[in-house]
């Protein structure tokens, strides 16, 4: 199944594709801008899906969104958002987006959602909160749980973190399952999706 996950967070793009790939179901192709996505469906002809974050460079409103559709013709884009206001994710469905999901989702569950959409079925549209809702609830971390996430933003593992910030291994696993916890993830990955979400990074 050949996937197009436009994203302009680097370290996002490559743990979301390393997971989806990881199975061998998945082939990911990576783009940081509309344009970029544009030239890849020009080069490689239309993916069996685009994932389209809702802000990446090029969007402009949802100019961008418009023009991925048409190069696909027919084929499905699904926009990923952190946060969507139910005008912006009806509007994102008029303009020929097959469904709207939030960033926040895990990510076993965004592999089953792609996988259903390829197939023709229907997923329920993510119509999130406001900005100013989604900023209240994002999660307090301490200042040493702050450098720590950025540590694994970064990608570096627990030894790493440890070495960097001089602290034991085992301190540095007790940090990663706070932040985890009060983030409501279970993986690397998925934190960092969190973390892009509310700016955490």
């Amino acid at each position: 199944m050949r996937i197009l996950f436009a994203d302009d967070h680097d370290l996002l793009r490559d743990a979301l594709k390393a997971y989806l790939e990881s199975d061998g179901e998945f082939t990911v192709e990576l783009a940081s801008t509309i344009d970029e996505a544009l030239a890849a469906i020009a080069r490689d002809g239309q993916f069996d899906l685009v994932l389209l974050d809702y802000q990446i460079p090029g969007m402009d409103g949802l100019l961008g969104l418009r023009l991925i559709v048409a190069a696909q013709e027919g084929r499905p884009v699904v926009v990923l958002t952190g946060v969507a206001a139910e005008g912006t994710a009806n509007a994102a469905l008029r303009l020929g987006a097959v469904t709207v999901l939030s960033k926040t989702m895990p990510v076993e569950s965004l592999k089953s959602v792609i996988v259903s959409v390829v197939n023709g079925s229907f997923v329920q549209p993510y119509r999130g909160a406001t900005s100013q809702s989604d900023k209240a609830d994002a999660p307090t971390l301490t200042p040493r749980q702050e450098q720590v996430l950025r540590c694994i933003c970064l990608g570096l593992s627990n030894k790493q973190i440890a070495r960097d910030l001089n602290l034991t291994e085992a301190t540095i696993k007790m940090h990663v399952k706070m932040i985890f916890s009060k983030l409501g993830v279970n993986s690397r990955t998925q934190a960092i999706l969190i973390a892009k979400n509310f700016n955490l990074i």
